[in-house]
């Protein structure tokens, strides 16, 4: 006998992209983006997607949420000010955890630099390009990644290999 679970769709992302008065039960989240987007993940599967614009006043840089425990899921930074539109965006199933307390604002300072290691194993190199956390990170220019070029030395400064990298 074959017995089929029924799954229950994900809700949509609630969007909050401005300022709004505090209910109760609700605290503010604040961080150091200039521009850019936070996709949170309450304790019941409900997901959240805040966006900041570098146009924004200091005093509008708080979004409000139901007090509790978030998982941060994404983030986005958004370029400003290039002729090529491009954004970082960063993920994983869990960047780090968020909690909201009713009443107070939570700040949320984010490392924006991005991290490129490599590893060496003789003719062969394991790299990796994260952000946050160590949050597997994406570069985009006018919607598509950005190819990441390498070479691989040897220890007499030679090139073993080179080429573009596979990432994100």
């Amino acid at each position: 006998m074959i017995e089929y679970l029924e799954k229950k769709p994900l809700p949509l992302p609630l969007t909050l992209d401005t300022p709004s008065a505090q209910k109760t039960g609700e605290g503010t989240l604040s961080t150091n983006l200039k521009a850019g987007e936070l996709f949170l993940e309450d304790a019941e599967g409900q997901a959240y997607r805040l966006t900041w614009q570098a146009s924004e006043e200091a005093a509008g840089r708080t979004r409000s949420l139901p007090a509790g425990a978030y998982k941060l899921r994404t983030y986005r930074i958004l370029g400003d000010g290039d002729a090529a539109n491009w954004h970082v965006s960063a993920s994983a199933p869990k960047i780090q955890m968020v909690e909201i307390r009713a009443g107070q604002d939570t700040a949320l300072e984010l490392v924006t630099s991005i991290q490129i290691t490599s590893k060496r194993h003789g003719k062969q190199a394991q790299m990796s390009i994260t952000g946050h956390q160590g949050a597997g990170l994406s570069i985009y220019r006018d919607a598509l990644r950005i190819p990441m070029r390498y070479r691989l030395m040897d220890d007499h400064g030679e090139e073993l290999l080179s080429g573009a990298m596979t990432y994100g």
